[in-house]
């Protein structure tokens, strides 16, 4: 699926079954999910927030944890300024 970063905001903070989310000690929830959803999305695509969308699995935010993620990673490469 293709959509338009402009039109489908970052979550203002993580959804409760974010795989990023960190727990008490700091870590991720999910790190091997959060890993696979690393390895999907960078340098080619954006991850959903499944918390968001709903039965009709339109996409209404990204996902706060993976983008933050990927955007850390953009900066360290000098490409962060390409980032919407």
């Amino acid at each position: 699926m293709k959509i338009d970063p402009k039109k489908v905001p970052v979550m203002k903070n993580h959804c409760k079954t974010c795989p990023f989310k960190p727990n008490k000690k700091g870590q991720w929830q999910d790190v091997k999910l959060a890993n696979d959803v690393i390895a999907r999305t960078l340098l080619q695509a954006h991850q959903i927030c499944h918390g968001t969308e709903g039965e009709n699995r339109k996409p209404t935010h990204r996902c706060k944890g993976a983008f933050e993620h990927n955007l850390e990673i953009y900066k360290r490469m000098g490409l962060d300024d390409l980032v919407e």
